[in-house]
């Protein structure tokens, strides 16, 4: 409990700090060249934007819901999503993303347990490794913790595949889970890209207190998940 709160204090006192710099620097600065970084920021943020936009939507879709599975960084299409798939309208761009991730699960498993499955038995099997089969009572637990961990998403969803998490927590509990993750992420991006100074330093403020939110989940959860072999 003691540490719990140390860790909390300290990303507290770490956002307040990037929040006071922020401030000092406006109050410090001469206004000229506040003015001039500034417009600095603005230029490079616009230009971002700008070549967010150019790419076709319908590409981008078929990228987001097709290379995640190949393990392309999830949390980079998190971060240039809404400009892309939503434009002015940001429910689009959640509505459009949140689909694209469950194509891209649905994909994952489909490869796991078809396309991909003489390969990942060639690597168990030479390895030595044993991934087994996830008990249907303690199902949820297993998934939750896999979700909330910090293994790349892509390794997130060949390990449950090949455990046989059936589909209604394979898919439907994860996207409970991944969704308001990837929500979050896709605001930050959006206020990263269209927001200010301070609208920057309060989005990773919120990006570090969502990443200790899931932390303390994963330890609490496994302390109670007992080994998924049957």
């Amino acid at each position: 409990m003691h540490r719990k709160r140390l860790i909390v204090t300290g990303v507290v006192i770490l956002g307040l700090a990037l929040i006071a710099l922020g401030v000092i620097a406006w109050r410090v600065i001469p206004p000229e060249s506040g003015e001039k970084v500034l417009t600095t920021l603005e230029e490079g943020r616009a230009w971002v934007v700008n070549s967010l936009k150019s790419i076709p939507g319908p590409l981008y879709f078929l990228a987001f819901a097709i290379l995640p599975a190949f393990g392309a960084p999830l949390s980079l299409f998190y971060l240039t999503a809404l400009p892309i798939l939503g434009g002015t309208h940001a429910a689009i761009g959640i509505a459009l993303a949140l689909l694209a991730l469950a194509l891209n699960m649905t994909l994952s498993k489909l490869l796991t347990m078809g396309l991909f499955l003489p390969a990942i038995k060639w690597v168990i099997r030479h390895r030595n490794l044993n991934i087994p089969r996830i008990r249907p009572d303690n199902e949820l637990k297993v998934v939750l913790v896999t979700r909330v961990s910090p293994l790349p998403f892509t390794i997130q969803n060949y390990l449950l595949a090949l455990g046989h998490a059936r589909w209604k927590y394979y898919l439907w509990l994860s996207l409970l889970i991944q969704g308001p993750i990837g929500i979050a992420v896709m605001l930050v991006g959006e206020s990263i890209l269209k927001g200010g100074v301070g609208y920057a330093m309060m989005a990773i403020f919120a990006f570090l207190v969502l990443t200790f939110a899931l932390q303390t989940l994963r330890k609490r959860l496994t302390r109670d998940v007992s080994p998924a072999a049957s």
